[in-house]
């Protein structure tokens, strides 16, 4: 190592210094000799496993990474008290489905699938830092998780403030310095629907990360149009990404992604699509990691984004001779030895091959251990599509 180059890892723990001050205060200390980081009191977190899931992780991974260490690790080891004192701090949270993968088996966060993608969860309010409340944390507290969220969910309503009809049609950005909650407002019943009154038309959102949010008409496609490619770049080139779709309200004021309402849209489909490739990628990192310290061989499918003839699609590949675990997309292609690549809806193919999801791993993946028998093959290809 040349004299000015930092060894790798010590930046990975300073990295993880400067997330720390983020997440729980002040004072954190790195211990090289155990390659640790000391914070509070007592509280340790040891960066061997970190170091060894992020070798060759680009920059943007990296910090991905350590927030959601650090965050999910805190998580296991703050104490945020009895339930009746935190009763009045606790507020709702809006994470990446893949958000929990990895989170330290003792403080196993609680969570539930609010929107495609995207889970809600709930954190203890207090000043410097937010708690996530895990099993453990409620089971303490002797309350059931129904209880938990439904507090979270009053408490949130007494800080949303709604949209003021006199400021007339101009875009809303909201953007949080820390403690404001904005993306869990979407989680408020009347919130995104009172921006009706402002607009004269449906209310459409977007949150492409963790702080940040727009509100624009549905009735202007230029300016929809405008929105949808700004949020794609800002939701994929941040560590913070919490989704590229749009959503909207219904005729009862349920908050609901835009593409359940307006399916033609040319911005939803590839939204949904860039959403579900990035989602299946932050899974197959920890996958991957997971199948090398338990020897197992499966190859961990990817995802891409295809244009097709009808729109956006999600494709992953079936290849001859290579056990996998593919991911649920619109679209298979299957790469035998023997012919060109066909492309195969995914319902067709599980129906046709019969293949299984795995246990226990969300985002869904089907386990194809081998090349489809020759008279399988023969009958995925009657249902093969063109997509070009």
């Amino acid at each position: 190592m040349g004299a000015n180059e930092v060894d790798p890892r010590t930046s990975l723990a300073y990295l993880v210094l400067e997330r720390l001050r983020i997440e729980s205060g002040p004072d954190p200390v790195y211990d090289s000799a155990n390659f640790s980081v000391r914070y509070g009191d007592d509280d340790v977190l040891f960066l061997d496993n970190l170091f060894e899931e992020t070798a060759g992780c680009d920059e943007t991974e990296l910090a991905a990474h350590v927030e959601h260490f650090v965050a999910t690790t805190i998580a296991a080891n703050d104490d945020p008290g009895s339930w009746d004192a935190a009763l009045p701090r606790l507020r709702p949270i809006l994470k990446p489905s893949t958000y929990t993968i990895g989170a330290p088996p003792s403080g196993l966060l609680v969570s539930r699938r609010i929107f495609p993608l995207v889970d809600e969860l709930v954190a203890v309010d207090s000043p410097g830092r937010r708690t996530v409340v895990s099993w453990e944390t409620i089971a303490a507290w002797g309350v059931d998780p129904a209880t938990v969220f439904s507090a979270a969910r009053s408490n949130l309503a007494t800080i949303t403030v709604h949209a003021d009809p006199s400021k007339g049609r101009a875009v809303q950005r909201l953007v949080d310095s820390g403690s404001s909650y904005f993306t869990s407002w979407l989680l408020d019943p009347g919130w995104l629907a009172s921006h009706r009154g402002r607009f004269g038309c449906a209310p459409v959102a977007f949150v492409p990360d963790v702080d940040t949010v727009f509100v624009v008409p549905s009735d202007d496609p230029g300016v929809l149009a405008h929105h949808f490619e700004l949020v794609e770049r800002q939701y994929t080139h941040t560590a913070r990404g919490l989704s590229p779709q749009a959503y909207t309200v219904d005729d009862d004021g349920t908050v609901v992604t835009f593409d359940t309402l307006h399916p033609e849209n040319p911005g939803t489909e590839r939204a949904r699509c860039v959403h579900i490739a990035r989602e299946y990628d932050a899974q197959s990192g920890w996958l991957r990691n997971q199948y090398d310290l338990d020897g197992v061989r499966s190859t961990v499918g990817t995802v891409s984004v295809k244009t097709t003839p009808f729109g956006p699609r999600t494709v992953t590949i079936w290849d001859q001779g290579i056990d996998s675990v593919l991911p649920r997309t619109d679209l298979v292609a299957f790469c035998g030895h023997a012919s060109e690549p066909f492309y195969v809806q995914f319902e067709d193919v599980a129906r046709i091959t019969g293949i299984a999801p795995v246990f226990g791993l969300d985002p869904a993946r089907f386990h194809a251990s081998s090349w489809p028998t020759p008279d399988i093959v023969e009958d995925l290809a009657a249902h093969s599509i063109r997509i070009d």
